[in-house]
């Protein structure tokens, strides 16, 4: 009696890869998007070398207006004042947040979605809200709008954007490194000193930039609480175009540029490094 061969399994088929063009509109939406969002940094890039006085009108290719910047003394001033915002705040934020971090774990649940939502409120509240209620907060406490003014409220307002990163590295680490510490002797310490740290430097590092760029950016709280000898960059520059917008700014606005791709490709360039590391 022939017995039939059994049958091979059938092999599931993969998916069909989408097409763009299985989307009909989506393609030009997403062209405006990009052109309407990096059209102007060129734009702004490219009249950072105009020879004119005007900032949007071309006169021909120069860069004096460089130089000019530079020897800016006011300018100069409102950049060392936004630069000692954004570092002791983004240096206290990054602490808080890690702290935050770490103790909202041991937290029940109900407790740590009300302690997170509690410090996530500025990521939703409107920004001039929080610019009036902080005004009014520094009045009624006997603190006048300046240095220690922004200080405060741009460490309070960075915090939940130092702890997003954070949070979700710590999430995604588990308990298992932690666990095993445990069991091997190691003291709460050590562990927060050898372990945790060690394992948390990726989120440390994207919430730290975060919350620089954010403190360094920030418009509508700055200007509320801003003083004569405390006037941060977007404030002056705000100023500088009122008054009529010279090629000054867009240099200006060239060199954050600059700052930030820097500042990015380092932090990508380390990250890869360190992943190649731990494979």
């Amino acid at each position: 009696m022939s017995t039939a061969a059994p049958k091979a399994p059938a092999r599931s088929k993969k998916p069909a890869a989408l097409r763009l063009a299985d989307f009909p509109g989506v393609a030009p939406i997403a062209i405006f998007a990009i052109v309407f969002l990096y059209v102007p940094i060129l734009i702004t890039t490219l009249y950072a070398f105009n020879d004119g006085d005007s900032a949007l009108v071309w006169k021909g290719f120069s860069l004096r207006w460089f130089p000019a910047v530079f020897q800016n003394a006011n300018l100069l001033s409102a950049v060392r004042v936004s630069l000692q915002i954004a570092i002791v705040a983004t240096i206290v934020s990054t602490v808080f947040a890690i702290l935050f971090a770490l103790s909202v774990e041991r937290l029940r649940v109900r407790g740590s979605a009300i302690a997170t939502a509690i410090l996530s409120a500025p990521l939703v509240i409107p920004e001039i809200v929080l610019a009036v209620a902080t005004l009014g907060f520094i009045r009624m406490i006997g603190l006048q709008p300046g240095m220690l003014a922004l200080i405060l409220a741009h460490t309070s307002f960075c915090i939940p954007f130092a702890l997003m990163p954070i949070r979700a590295r710590l999430k995604g680490l588990g308990t298992d490194y932690f666990e095993a510490a445990t069991d091997l002797g190691a003291s709460t310490w050590q562990i927060f000193r050898r372990i945790t740290i060690p394992l948390l430097v990726p989120g440390i590092i994207s919430g730290a930039i975060l919350a620089f760029v954010i403190s360094l950016d920030d418009f509508i709280i700055s200007n509320f609480l801003s003083a004569s000898g405390a006037t941060p960059l977007p404030v002056f520059l705000f100023s500088l175009i009122r008054r009529g917008a010279s090629p000054a700014v867009n240099v200006v606005a060239t060199l954050l540029l600059v700052l930030a791709i820097v500042v990015t490709t380092i932090t990508f360039m380390q990250s890869q490094r360190r992943s190649k590391q731990h494979a």
